[in-house]
């Protein structure tokens, strides 16, 4: 668990410790058999670009099953460029680099081409809550688990999986820096593992084989962001709260970047919050952000001990200064009806930031306001005077 936090990368499917056994196959959807076989050549908007999406629900799960590519052009991809190889300076400097001779345009299997590397399809099983539950006694929680909510994945770094069926991975990937600090150049917040197709183990993508597709950043090419950012002519909605982009191993779901109003999300360290959502309910959620920790950096509420949850360098947010944060504007009574369905005491257990909405202040008076209150004034005194 250790070696997943801090980006480490061998021959073996990283953060293969947090990958579950998927207990009943039967209960995912399945995919249509062109979907395991379509190649990037082949791969245009008439197809959907190869993606592969479905998902199915119960009375306690979603389950979702997706071939791992993209819904969107993906360019032939080198993460340092063309003719160098796949480990960044941290890796380089740290004595970790596994793969030194990997070249990106050579002939390295599967996904690799002349001018770089591209998606290969892998069916990805995720098995998730349908509802979070934020009073749980064991939060925060590793961002990468899964079990402990009782969910799945076979994909191990994933900490959540978008909207269309594209693993959402951790704020790092190769060495203990971030996907900032590493220099690594993404495609729609996301990008391919290394080739290594021909490399004993080799058969399974991501990166023990040909490359996967995953996100790491804020897939902006989505339309849950561009639904923001097109422009106000074409129909963006920047002041409204964000769209759904996906949802988080712990059952609570993933929004784009703006929150209600168009004001930015005061979350906790987790990179979460309570708050209305797109529909108005109240209810603890995460946001996409273009700094650290990006999507989440554990399972919240955070609590204020996030740092407890990692095993590497520290991607915890900052959080609001509270143990439990609320958007402001929140009323508390919805907040208290939403906590009520597991525990109604919950939140009097913790600090919370000043989300309060602010009550109308009274009207300062007016100049004729006095001007009226004068004249009832002396009416009274000349009634009372006549009848005495």
């Amino acid at each position: 668990m250790h070696k997943c936090h801090t980006g480490y990368r061998d021959l073996s499917p990283r953060c293969h410790e947090y990958k579950t056994k998927i207990s009943d196959y039967s209960k995912y959807p399945k995919l249509p058999a062109n979907c395991s076989v379509i190649e990037w050549e082949f791969a245009n908007a008439t197809n959907n670009w190869g993606n592969c999406f479905e998902m199915t629900t119960d009375e306690e799960f979603r389950y979702i099953t997706s071939n791992n590519v993209p819904d969107f052009y993906m360019n032939l991809y080198c993460p340092i460029g063309l003719g160098f190889g796949y480990c960044v300076q941290a890796e380089i400097d740290a004595g970790t680099c596994m793969f030194p001779n990997l070249i990106c345009g050579g002939d390295n299997g599967p996904g690799s081409l002349k001018y770089g590397d591209v998606w290969t399809p892998f069916e990805g099983n995720y098995k998730i809550p349908l509802v979070g539950n934020p009073t749980r006694s064991d939060r925060p929680g590793d961002m990468y688990d899964a079990e402990s909510v009782g969910g799945e994945k076979n994909i191990g770094p994933s900490t959540g999986v978008a909207i269309n069926g594209i693993g959402v991975q951790g704020p790092n990937d190769a060495g203990d820096v971030s996907i900032d600090e590493a220099d690594i150049q993404l495609s729609c917040g996301g990008h391919v593992t290394p080739p290594l197709g021909n490399i004993p183990p080799g058969p399974e993508p991501g990166p023990a084989g040909p490359p996967l597709y995953h996100f790491h950043k804020s897939p902006e090419c989505l339309e849950p962001f561009k639904n923001a950012s097109i422009g106000i002519e074409h129909g963006a909605k920047p002041y409204q709260h964000a769209k759904l982009m996906g949802w988080a191993m712990d059952g609570f779901k993933i929004f784009s970047y703006q929150d209600v109003g168009g004001a930015a999300p005061v979350v906790d360290q987790c990179g979460g919050h309570f708050g209305p959502t797109d529909t108005g309910e109240i209810e603890y959620h995460y946001h996409s952000r273009q700094i650290v920790p990006y999507h989440l950096a554990c399972q919240g509420p955070s609590l204020g001990n996030c740092k407890y949850t990692q095993r590497g360098t520290n991607y915890c947010h900052p959080g609001c200064g509270a143990e439990v944060c609320v958007q402001p504007g929140t009323t508390e009574a919805a907040l208290r009806a939403y906590l009520a369905k597991w525990d109604p005491t919950w939140l009097d257990k913790y600090s919370t930031n000043d989300y309060k909405p602010k009550g109308q202040e009274p009207r300062p008076p007016k100049k004729e306001d006095n001007e009226i209150g004068k004249a009832l004034k002396k009416l009274l005194d000349n009634i009372f005077e006549s009848s005495s």
